[in-house]
């Protein structure tokens, strides 16, 4: 097992309150996690607030965005996998060095130590040339950013696929509708989906099809019973209400992911109790080369 190193990210612009923020990450390592930790001198102290303050986190490689998630819906993430990857217990924005909001790339919830390996990300080979986290900072007065990295020497001889982590906003209306993804390429591992911005509708059931087959199909309570027999989290303290996530690999192998391919044949029926309108949000995490 490669030699893992604790590294801090020092190349980071000026942090001032609604500004971006840009991280400069060195190229060579393999990432395994990113950690961001946000402070500000005043404003509600608590982590919800300061994952709020987060307008936007963004992941880009060769410059291009591979993730793009708010504040609160990275922390979402963290918590479906267990509360122990939320905040650490006793982090609040206005005692340095404030909330941790950590960016995994290998996922150290699985079970298995080689496949909480597989996907960290490298950068290393010459098929990276530059790595970038961009924050998107709020209003709150005073703010500090400070970013450290988990990471090993492991390079590769040939480019290698990554987690991408990216929103999708599904145009919501009436109780029941059908949804194609966009995605045409890699291995469709997850989707969470955010209640209608208009009604706030729990989600229920959720049909997930590739070509006529049927490959998810419960409602949100038998959704929620899947994903706590898994050992998630999907109602933990912290995480917003009433997201509906499919987890396609929720038995822990990444086998289990669904090939996507350009036929764009991937779709969604989403219903809900009541009528739905504005914007369901969806976050979308596949396997695949970065963009």
């Amino acid at each position: 097992m490669p030699l893992k190193q604790r590294i801090s990210l020092k190349d980071l612009s000026a942090v001032a309150a609604s500004r971006t923020v840009i991280i400069n990450c060195p190229i060579g390592p393999r990432y395994h996690y990113i950690n961001i930790a946000h402070g500000y001198a005043s404003g509600t102290n608590t982590i919800a607030a300061a994952a709020t303050n987060i307008a936007e986190v963004r992941l880009k490689l060769n410059n291009r965005v591979q993730w793009k998630l708010t504040g609160t819906q990275l922390r979402d993430r963290n918590l479906l996998n267990g509360t122990a990857f939320d905040a650490v217990a006793g982090e609040v924005p206005n005692t340095a060095p404030g909330v941790s909001f950590p960016l995994f790339f290998a996922e150290p919830w699985r079970k298995d130590i080689a496949t909480q390996d597989a996907l960290a990300m490298p950068t290393g080979g010459g098929f990276i040339k530059t790595c970038q986290i961009e924050i998107d900072l709020g209003a709150a007065s005073t703010p500090t950013i400070q970013a450290w990295a988990m990471v090993d020497s492991v390079v590769f001889d040939k480019a290698q696929m990554i987690k991408k982590v990216l929103p999708q906003g599904i145009n919501a209306g009436g109780t029941k509708f059908d949804f194609t993804l966009n995605e045409q390429d890699g291995f469709l591992t997850q989707i969470s989906l955010y209640p209608d911005s208009g009604g706030s509708n729990a989600l229920t059931p959720v049909t997930l099809r590739k070509g006529g087959l049927i490959l998810h199909e419960l409602t949100g309570a038998m959704n929620k019973a899947l994903l706590t027999q898994s050992q998630m989290t999907p109602a933990a303290s912290g995480r917003t209400a009433n997201i509906y996530d499919i987890i396609l690999d929720s038995d822990d192998t990444i086998g289990s992911a669904l090939p996507l391919d350009s036929s764009r044949d991937v779709s969604l029926t989403i219903e809900a109790g009541g009528a739905m309108s504005g914007t369901i949000t969806a976050i979308v995490e596949r396997i695949g080369f970065p963009e």
